[in-house]
């Protein structure tokens, strides 16, 4: 492929011809392949690369035919330095990212222990991915600030968990109620919401924390890489892992459905009194003669509290209305 450089070269046909063209401005067709001793198809297959390379340019003389000059030298050789230096900028950062894994695959530990630690946050992004790619039916995700991710990486893992969602995957991610506050974050998760996903949120989430097929995890300890203990441990088949999973089960069952205005969901009285009666331990009979309601409209709107709050028991129903105010 030719390249910008190549014009430089005074051995090479294009270089031979934009050499021409700077000794000779505004030529025609015959005249360039008299100069350069070719024949005119030759020189025309040459002018037009070059053209498309901007190096030269395609006029008219006042009889209407074609004729061409050149571009400055000095425009092109800046042009082309700019471009020699953007490719030595993405090697150095290409450089830069193996770097890291290199590192890091010779400090952790390799080996068939239960828990592993991590070093590096590539390695420990990495291995989000990696482990969503593997997942077979389940993937569970506590997900809270500090990030590791920029803006980029988010969004690719926004295309992953997508993908991964449209091939049967089950996804459950807990994330700290300052979604909130994050637009980005919180389009992602109504939009996987919206492909089936499902999401929750919790004030203080303890950690952060990936599950897949309930056999392996990675829990986050840090996000500061200047620290020299681990950043994260890999956990497989143990009763570590086990405990892991039983701690998202239920964080899940005490998190509230996310919404996209939490703020919005509002109670009558009725449903209040239904609400707080619950807390109390009371049966659907004994709320109807309370409340002085059939049983039948007791169990409707009990059942649809329980839909709204995203709740399988009347006491996660109470934990999640306290939580959001409606008590």
């Amino acid at each position: 492929m030719t390249e910008l450089g190549d014009i430089f070269e005074p051995g090479s046909p294009h270089g031979r011809t934009y050499a021409v063209l700077v000794h000779h401005p505004r030529s025609g067709l015959a005249d360039i392949a008299r100069y350069l001793d070719v024949s005119p198809e030759e020189a025309a297959a040459t002018l037009e690369i070059l053209c498309a390379m901007q190096a030269a340019v395609r006029l008219e003389d006042s009889e209407g035919e074609p004729i061409w000059d050149a571009h400055a030298p000095e425009s092109l050789s800046e042009a082309e330095a700019r471009r020699r230096q953007h490719e030595i900028n993405q090697m150095h950062a290409a450089a830069a990212r193996l770097s890291e894994t290199f590192r890091s695959v010779r400090r952790s530990p390799r080996g068939n222990g239960s828990m592993v630690p991590v070093f590096e946050r590539l390695e420990m992004l990495a291995d989000f991915e990696e482990m969503q790619n593997s997942a077979r039916h389940s993937v569970k995700i506590i997900e809270r600030g500090p990030y590791l991710s920029d803006i980029e990486r988010e969004n690719q893992q926004y295309l992953l968990k997508r993908a991964r969602i449209g091939e049967g995957i089950r996804y459950q991610t807990l994330y700290q109620d300052t979604i909130y506050q994050d637009a980005e974050r919180l389009r992602h998760a109504l939009s996987t919401n919206a492909s089936g996903a499902q999401a929750r949120t919790l004030p203080e989430p303890p950690f952060k924390l990936i599950i897949v097929d309930d056999e392996r995890a990675n829990l986050v300890l840090h996000a500061d890489e200047r620290r020299p203990d681990p950043m994260g441990l890999r956990f497989t088949a143990s009763p570590a892992l086990r405990l892991l999973v039983r701690t998202f089960d239920v964080l899940w069952s005490l998190a509230a459905p996310i919404s996209v205005n939490p703020s919005a969901d509002e109670l009558d009285d009725r449903d209040k009194a239904i609400l707080t009666l619950m807390g109390l331990g009371a049966t659907d009979d004994t709320i109807a003669r309370r409340l002085g309601m059939s049983r039948r409209t007791v169990v409707r709107r009990t059942a649809r509290l329980l839909e709204r709050l995203g709740a399988s028991t009347r006491f996660q129903a109470g934990v999640q209305a306290t939580r959001r105010g409606w008590l």
